[in-house]
């Protein structure tokens, strides 16, 4: 069994960043290449990976060449390895075609990427509105409360004036006049 490598073995042997060569897995990892992780979920890098990593810097330094494009190609020359069990050539641009079957084929998977996200957004749109609803009832509910004790406090304040001019009524009447005080 070949060696395991750590990330930072990696960068070394690569000459690249940490950042650079968690976007090159990354970028790999999206196109269905196999990078070992532990329990942890972190990478650990075989001699094959970092030749692959390798022929994936080589292919992306050409001119007019896009990390993605690059991608794609290391990862049919490897389908062309296990395929035919040899190298394939030194040519790394595909023809004309392929390349126009490849763009069809990242136009449908961004086609879907759009729907998938025009779903989602209406989704989210539904539950806002549902939101919104659910406000507006406890908003009505709140002022119908506030209204409740508005009208309670001023029931209270005219209840203890009433009370309070019983009480002056009483009082009166109950005072002995001084013309009264026999009785």
């Amino acid at each position: 069994m070949s060696e395991l490598y750590s990330p930072k073995n990696v960068q070394e042997l690569l000459g690249i960043d940490s950042h650079t060569l968690r976007k090159y897995a990354t970028l790999l990892e999206g196109h269905g290449y196999p990078i070992h992780r532990n329990t942890k979920g972190h990478r650990g890098y075989f001699d094959k990976d970092v030749n692959t990593l390798r022929r994936l810097i080589e292919i992306s330094k050409q001119d007019g060449m896009t990390h993605e494009r690059a991608a794609i190609s290391v990862m049919t020359s490897d389908d062309e390895k296990v395929s035919t069990g040899t190298e394939p050539e030194a040519e790394l641009i595909q023809p004309a075609h392929d390349q126009d079957i490849q763009q069809d084929c990242n136009h449908d998977d961004l086609l879907e990427r759009i729907e998938h996200l025009e779903q989602i957004n209406l989704d989210l749109i539904k539950h806002l509105k549902e939101k919104a609803v659910r406000e507006a009832s406890l908003e009505e509910k709140l002022n119908q409360i506030l209204n409740y004790v508005k009208r309670t406090e001023q029931f209270v304040v005219e209840r203890s004036q009433i009370e309070e001019e019983t009480r002056r009524q009483i009082a009166a009447a109950s005072q002995k006049k001084w013309w009264k005080w026999w009785k």
